[in-house]
């Protein structure tokens, strides 16, 4: 079964102070865009489709193996659709990736990859549970404690059928949603998750950019 790949990097990253976007800054001396498209080559997908902004090629060169650019659209799920109609006809998986996150386990990925190839699910994400307590509240005022046992903060990559997928954003294109598996879900998928990892973390902040580069000094990455 033939695997795509599609990174995310349309994002602006002004949170980060940046004059360029964030997912082209250089992290020891390597675009962040870059740690992530190296990791799935190590994974051995059959094709990487980068959904990048406009103008994109004034801060980067794209890694040789991105097999496609893709253009990214004014919100995330415009840039996700992008990347699917910009799949290979072949392709039977697909997995979306955020950029910001150049930490994600590759064993639970391909032990994804191998889920969903047995048809066991339609979508699949990383996701850890949640250790804090939880608070739901209507301005200040508290309203309910909701049961943490039953709360996980989902990840990318998360991993689906193309076909099944690509019809969901088509279907429900337009909508608001947080992630991929959510709008999946919304479709009638059939959802499940892969075990994340607290070092899978999104890059956001300047405190995320310092512990991604106390992780590469490490000697972690890629295997983290």
């Amino acid at each position: 079964m033939k695997t795509t790949v599609i990174i995310l990097g349309g994002g602006r990253g002004t949170r980060l102070g940046l004059a360029f976007p964030k997912q082209f800054a250089p992290l020891q001396n390597r675009p962040l865009f870059d740690y992530s498209v190296e990791k799935f080559i190590t994974l051995k997908v059959d094709r990487i489709i980068a959904v990048l902004i406009n103008g994109y090629h004034n801060y980067y060169q794209p890694h040789p193996a991105i097999f496609k650019i893709a253009p990214a659209g004014q919100t995330r799920q415009e840039s996700v659709l992008s990347g699917l109609r910009s799949c290979p006809q072949e392709t039977d998986l697909v997995i979306i990736h955020d950029s910001a996150r150049p930490f994600f386990p590759m064993k639970a990925v391909a032990k994804g990859l191998e889920s969903l190839k047995k048809d066991d699910y339609d979508g699949l994400a990383l996701a850890i549970p949640a250790t804090d307590s939880l608070v739901k509240v209507e301005g200040q005022e508290i309203i309910s404690f909701p049961e943490r046992g039953k709360i996980y903060f989902t990840q990318t990559p998360q991993l689906f059928q193309f076909d099944k997928i690509r019809s969901a954003y088509e279907k429900l294109k337009g909508q608001s949603f947080t992630d991929d598996l959510s709008l999946a879900k919304t479709a009638g998928l059939r959802c499940g998750l892969l075990p994340g990892s607290q070092m899978n973390f999104k890059i956001t902040s300047e405190f995320d950019w310092y512990l991604a580069r106390q992780l590469l000094e490490s000697g972690r990455w890629p295997l983290c």
